[in-house]
């Protein structure tokens, strides 16, 4: 049977680094792996707990955005924390790459980090990655940088019958909003870790310690490369 692995990626922070950092969340899901059985529980603790079935984006959650904003930030806390446990429950792995302002400066230069750290990462694990048939990649294209980027290390790396790139529904694929939730809570810790975290992350994960506990050490067991 043919074996597929399934890439879903987010991004967190802008091209052009205006926010000071940019962080890519890389979500690896063996397809042969049930992911079912963990989302309808998931979605059944929603319906038990009267809380909406809202597609999980972190920066809309903390502030109350978009399909958030009619949303109690009593609610909003719960859902984070549902979404959190779901995270825990699904048979995936990660990585994030991450890039600051002070080492990267314009786009150009993001997209040719982006393009040599992930083509670095998949030489080091070329075995892992030559046991799949395909790797599908879902990331919706969002900035170019990232989507040129994708593009020019799979295909350099793998064979280019190999790597298919397909549309990804962030609404629909609970696994693009699992690199969403990755990327919240890394750029959260690295908020906390320089001192800089505001008062809405202090509100929805309150001090680095409880951070830590509750959200960073129940997501290191699924790094990838650890």
């Amino acid at each position: 049977m043919p074996q597929r692995l399934n890439l879903h990626i987010d991004e967190a922070g802008t091209q052009d680094l205006t926010e000071g950092m940019y962080l890519v969340a890389v979500v690896l899901h063996d397809h042969s792996h049930d992911i079912e059985g963990p989302i309808r529980a998931y979605e059944d603790r929603l319906k038990l707990a009267g809380l909406p079935d809202i597609p999980f984006h972190g920066k809309d959650l903390l502030h109350g955005h978009e399909a958030y904003e009619n949303i109690s930030v009593g609610d909003r806390k719960r859902l984070l924390t549902q979404f959190a446990r779901l995270a825990r429950s699904l048979p995936v792995t990660f990585f994030v790459l991450s890039y600051d302002e002070h080492e990267t400066h314009d786009r150009a230069e993001l997209e040719a980090r982006i393009r040599r750290d992930l083509a670095s990462l998949i030489f080091d694990h070329l075995s892992y990655f030559q046991q799949f048939d395909t790797v599908s990649v879902y990331y919706d294209d969002g900035q170019q940088a990232l989507s040129t980027a994708l593009h020019a290390a799979l295909e350099f790396v793998l064979a280019n019958n190999v790597a298919v790139f397909r549309d990804a529904d962030h609404a629909t694929r609970r696994l693009l909003q699992l690199a969403d939730y990755i990327c919240t809570i890394e750029r959260t810790g690295l908020a906390y870790d320089a001192g800089r975290q505001t008062r809405t992350q202090e509100r929805f994960f309150g001090n680095r310690r409880n951070l830590m506990q509750s959200y960073v050490k129940q997501l290191n067991h699924m790094r990838f490369d650890r």
